[in-house]
């Protein structure tokens, strides 16, 4: 039984990184920033950015469940003065899948790195399990 649990957890993983890079390979911009929940307050404490090359048509990412704590890929589209981003979110706790989400946020492509930095969904969330810790 134990078996078919980790087989399951694999399989999911490998589907979602699937969508993550299928997304990511039409994307303009990605990032991947990493949240610590207990500082709910505070942005990312670390984060990975990569933009398309003029002369290239994808984004090329591996994506990694391996981390603790908050990740977030942001996964946007610019067209011209304006962007739209899915991020998607996943809470890693001692090394086990915790819980995800996804959502959609459009606004204007001079504002794209303070919504990243400055992330009020990212924050709620960790707030949110902040709360339900303690």
């Amino acid at each position: 039984m134990l078996e078919k649990v980790k087989n399951l957890k694999f399989a999911m993983e490998d589907l979602i990184a699937t969508e993550i890079r299928r997304l990511v390979a039409q994307a303009d911009v990605y990032v991947f920033a990493l949240y610590d929940p207990r500082d709910s307050d505070g942005g990312p404490v670390d984060f990975r950015c990569y933009q398309r090359e003029r002369r290239t048509d994808r984004i090329t990412v591996d994506v990694r469940f391996d981390f603790e704590g908050v990740g977030i890929w942001y996964i946007c589209r610019r067209s011209g003065d304006t962007f739209k981003v899915r991020h998607i979110l996943a809470h890693i706790r001692n090394g086990k899948f915790h819980s995800g989400k996804v959502a959609t946020f459009e606004g204007f492509w001079d504002e794209f790195p303070n919504f990243v930095a400055e992330d009020r969904w990212a924050r709620n969330y960790c707030r949110k399990i902040t709360k339900t810790a303690a």
